[in-house]
């Protein structure tokens, strides 16, 4: 009996000598840190669940110190939240992962930190089609001085030289050529092109119309669309009259492509008149026919009147024009996140 006592007090102390005291969490900007009062490497299991998107960290013999929250709600770039559970002597950090992030653990003297962190994933090099409206004998609209085909290209220039850096980037024309608005889709398709923007300039017989807007490729119109896409489209009447029956369109297809082209439009149309405070008039679905033969989402941006002298003023500098070439590139660059 007396050595089932001395062997019973023998494993309660070996027990109490093993066991841990966690006295602190701290949380910030992706780092954990979890101290503990023995100064000492603590032992730990590890799991992870993929699917699930949950690390487990379980400590035996743990005790948490009185006031360690049980649960902390974080909800920022890189956790949901972070729970502590004791359940039969095994004390449980879970901690919930937000989707593309990845962690690193350090367990040193006194502490185990975990540091969160987006994933190192490899990007697709998306391929973007820029294509700067009119050209060669088509001079697009005019006024102000200006004609619509050379602001076009210049700032088509300035877009494609920003997305470059991100994306592989064609340009349909980079000098004063006419290219046939069938032509201008094909470039695109042959080379599996995920976005195709056509820079333009809009016209009014009064000066006083101003504002940008944005159109994407839609078999329905507005009364107002159809007029637009009736100027841009006559330039190249041939293809311009091919009846939509002629376009191989698949209707989930034409649906998907539609929505991100009205979505992308719309974060464009945002940045241009948010940075420049001209009038917004709006996103509108049109059949425009360098938009429908595209098969990738596809939008036409209208920066602005060239009848009207504001607008012209306000693109007036080189600056102003790589800010206009940033403002679409950021559209972008969130269509692609």
């Amino acid at each position: 009996m007396r050595k089932l006592i001395v062997l019973l007090a023998i494993l309660m102390i070996s027990v109490i000598s093993i066991s841990e005291t966690l006295e602190k969490i701290i949380y910030r900007d992706g780092t954990y840190n979890a101290t503990f009062k023995e100064k000492k490497v603590v032992s730990y299991t590890k799991n992870y669940d993929k699917g699930q998107l949950i690390l487990t960290l379980e400590f035996q013999n743990l005790t948490v110190k009185k006031g360690i929250p049980d649960a902390v709600k974080i909800n920022d770039n890189y956790l949901d939240n972070i729970t502590i559970t004791e359940i039969a002597g095994i004390t449980t950090m879970t901690f919930y992962m937000k989707r593309g992030i990845d962690y690193t653990l350090t367990n040193t003297s006194g502490e185990v930190k975990v540091n969160f962190k987006k994933s190192k994933v490899q990007k697709k090099k998306y391929t973007i089609i820029v294509d700067a409206g009119h050209g060669g004998n088509d001079s697009g609209a005019t006024g102000s001085g200006l004609r619509e085909k050379d602001v076009a290209l210049d700032v088509a220039q300035k877009l494609a030289s920003n997305l470059k850096q991100d994306y592989n980037v064609i340009m349909t024309r980079s000098d004063d050529t006419f290219v046939p608005l069938g032509k201008r889709a094909e470039i695109g398709n042959d080379a599996n092109a995920d976005l195709f923007i056509s820079i333009h300039l809009n016209a009014a017989s009064s000066t006083s119309a101003n504002g940008s807007e944005v159109f994407y490729f839609s078999k329905k119109e507005s009364a107002y669309a159809a007029e637009v896409a009736k100027f841009e489209n006559s330039v190249d009447k041939g293809y311009a009259d091919v009846p939509l029956s002629d376009f191989i369109i698949n209707d989930i297809f034409y649906r998907v492509n539609q929505q991100k082209s009205a979505m992308l439009a719309t974060d464009i149309l945002d940045n241009i008149v948010n940075e420049f405070g001209l009038r917004k008039r709006g996103v509108f679905g049109a059949n425009f026919a360098v938009l429908r033969g595209s098969n990738s989402p596809s939008i036409l941006v209208e920066i602005g009147f060239v009848t009207n002298s504001g607008d012209m003023s306000t693109y007036g500098t080189d600056s102003s024009r790589v800010k206009l070439a940033s403002e679409i590139a950021q559209g972008v660059r969130k269509h692609f996140e």
